[in-house]
């Protein structure tokens, strides 16, 4: 019985995410779905090693989860948040996909229990390969809640913000944006504001070079350039209507940066010239149409442009005044991954997610192949959490029935006295 189990488990392994004929091959999928019930967390045993892609908002506005697809097969794997967690906005996947990172607290896994004095914050990374987890930061000390905005290109130092009380009610707040190592914890204060109009928007306002030596980070109307070598910095105001375009916004040599400018539900990205913010010289390219927002996660090797396109949900689009609103769940009717090639007149769709997926990252690595792979939905069968406990139970009553037919067996036989 105790074989029946082991099998009943393994086989559900296989049917949740069995690997692809392209397996090995590291590349994006052409389509993601979503997990099913029972799908084996990233802690778990059979660790895929490194992702793809990660999603989430997948089904309901706040589930609390995100999903990994392995980024050579089609294995699955799911991570409890505990909190509105939408995919390469507050959870980042590393550039190599083998590490996630998300906002930490106290309150996530005490329900809340505790004093906003005692509540400990900071950014979890876990391994996708080990499977250790590492809280990292917080930036500052009387940090009451911390989220990652970005990871530097090597992967060692994680940016992240921190909002911290600016009254005694907490009526009011300042967010500080820091850079952390995270091996060493060491912290390097970047930028601070108390303007809530000013926050940095998660999923834009952070872009690095692809040397690591320069960072883009944009408050409000304004973007900064830092040289982290030398920590000299300069400072453009964008015009209404621009923004960092994310992660990717720094083309592949450095020399220019990519803003995304919006015109009603039309979108365009627009190189410029890092040290005066003018609109540098080079092809356009294609413009993406009817959609809420675009973010830029990085360049092909052909030149072109990959970003994420929110189409609009059933609310409807146009009436949301800043980023933030347009890219929040409730507003957002699904996702699909673009790329922009230069010459070209229209986007072409790389890659679909399934109905109710709401937010998508991608691994740098992955995307730099420029090799897109047949994608593979997971199985509509429960994942082998769902047949733990049945496999458990039928390996306890293995275990027992074989102790109760001894004892039925015994009682049988005890003589029997008669008066």
């Amino acid at each position: 019985m105790i074989t029946v189990a082991l099998l009943v488990l393994g086989g559900s392994l296989l049917a949740a995410g069995s690997a692809s004929a392209t397996a090995g091959v590291e590349a994006l999928p052409d389509r993601v779905g979503t997990p099913p019930l029972g799908t084996l967390r990233i802690t778990d045993p059979f660790p895929i090693g490194a992702a793809a892609v990660a999603v989430s908002g997948f089904g309901g506005d706040d589930t609390g989860s995100v999903a990994v697809v392995d980024a050579t097969s089609g294995r699955y794997r799911v991570h409890r948040v505990g909190v509105t967690a939408p995919a390469g906005e507050v959870v980042l996947l590393s550039p190599d996909g083998t590490r996630l990172a998300h906002q930490w607290s106290d309150d996530q896994w005490s329900n809340g229990q505790g004093s906003d004095d005692q509540r400990r914050t900071g950014a979890a990374v876990i391994d996708l390969g080990d499977r250790p987890v590492q809280t990292v930061g917080p930036g500052v000390s009387d940090s009451v809640l911390t989220r990652p905005l970005g990871w530097s290109p090597d992967g060692s130092r994680l940016v992240l913000v921190d909002s911290v009380p600016r009254t005694p009610d907490r009526s009011a707040y300042r967010a500080v944006v820091s850079l952390v190592d995270v091996a060493s914890g060491s912290v390097r204060e970047l930028a601070t504001t108390d303007d809530d109009a000013t926050a940095p928007v998660p999923g834009y306002a952070v872009a690095f070079t692809a040397d690591g030596r320069r960072l883009a980070l944009q408050l409000g109307t304004e973007l900064t350039i830092v040289d982290l070598a030398t920590d000299r910095r300069h400072t453009l105001d964008l015009p209404a209507g621009r923004t960092l375009a994310g992660k990717g916004a720094w083309q592949p040599d450095g020399g220019r940066l990519t803003l995304v400018e919006h015109d009603g539900d039309d979108w365009r990205l627009i190189g410029v010239d890092p040290a005066t913010g003018t609109e540098a010289p080079g092809q356009r390219l294609p413009a993406v149409t009817d959609m809420l927002a675009v973010r830029l996660l990085g360049w092909q090797p052909g030149g072109a442009a990959v970003v994420v396109a929110y189409q609009p949900g059933p609310t409807g689009r146009s009436s949301y005044p800043s980023l933030g609103q347009r890219i929040s769940y409730g507003h957002v009717g699904g996702v699909q991954l673009m790329s922009l090639a230069p010459g070209e007149t229209t986007p072409t769709v790389r890659m679909t997610a399934a109905d109710g997926v709401r937010a998508i990252d991608v691994a740098d690595r992955a995307l730099a192949t420029g090799m897109v792979r047949p994608g593979q939905e997971p199985s509509g069968w429960p994942g082998p959490r769902f047949w733990l406990w049945p496999a458990v139970g039928l390996v306890v009553a293995a275990l027992l029935l074989p102790v109760a037919y001894r004892a039925v067996g015994v009682r049988r036989r005890l003589p029997t006295d008669h008066p």
